[in-house]
């Protein structure tokens, strides 16, 4: 059946309409901003990123070791300057008492010199004594010239921001209100260990004390066979 002329002008009015829309759905789908919490997307580079080109290198791989959670009973009089400058010997205090170690298992891959995906299999005993393994993924990932470390858990979504040390060494942290999780790592790559060093202060703990809780984690990189 042949199209009348005023059928066909408006058969090509509807096709330019329609692409029309979906030129505009495109373009407002590529422009739109990417959350921080999207670890299933990179962000687009942007020039401020650059000084942070493969800051994550040093993790890729396949990681083991463990997670240990302390308690201190009798926290004290807080001290800021010695809260910047933690280390092993923080863990020394009589009063911190080991509370949980979660075995861990990590696989870190860079997808390009700004965003790395990671996969992290924790085992622990829980308040039964029952062992639980708990699959979490995330990213590693340079954002508007910022670092972030986001973790999504079963029933959690966990940000950090970052900060560089040194070339070996990144300072995460995050500080989070209602409810209160205020925590501060201190994490070092070498060649094929990593070491990690923190705090934390949750809910109904004081932050104007030293904190309650203190963590400690070592990681053996693996050779694949």
């Amino acid at each position: 059946m042949k199209l009348s002329f005023m059928q066909e002008m408006d058969a090509g009015y509807s096709l330019r309409y329609w692409q029309s829309i979906v030129w505009l759905v495109l373009m407002v789908t590529c422009n739109a901003p990417i959350a921080v919490d999207n670890i299933s997307t990179a962000p687009p580079v942007v020039e401020v990123d650059a000084i942070y080109a493969n800051v994550y290198h040093l993790l890729d791989g396949h990681w083991k070791g463990f997670f240990k959670i302390y308690e201190d009973m009798t926290p004290g009089e807080r001290g800021e300057k010695a809260l910047l400058n933690i280390s092993v010997e923080h863990l020394r205090k009589p009063t911190l008492k080991l509370s949980n170690t979660i075995e861990v298992e990590q696989f870190y891959t860079s997808e390009s010199p700004y965003f790395q995906r990671v996969v992290i299999k924790d085992t622990y005993k829980d308040a039964v004594g029952n062992v639980q393994t708990v699959e979490s993924k995330g990213v590693n990932k340079i954002q508007n010239g910022k670092m972030w470390c986001v973790v999504k858990k079963p029933n959690e979504t966990v940000i950090h921001e970052g900060s560089l040390e040194d070339e070996q060494t990144i300072i995460w942290q995050r500080n989070n209100q209602n409810p209160q999780k205020i925590e501060y790592f201190r994490e070092t790559v070498a060649e094929d260990v990593y070491e990690i060093i923190g705090y934390g202060y949750y809910e109904n703990d004081n932050p104007a004390l030293t904190p309650k809780y203190w963590f400690y984690g070592r990681y053996e990189k693996q050779i694949e066979k």
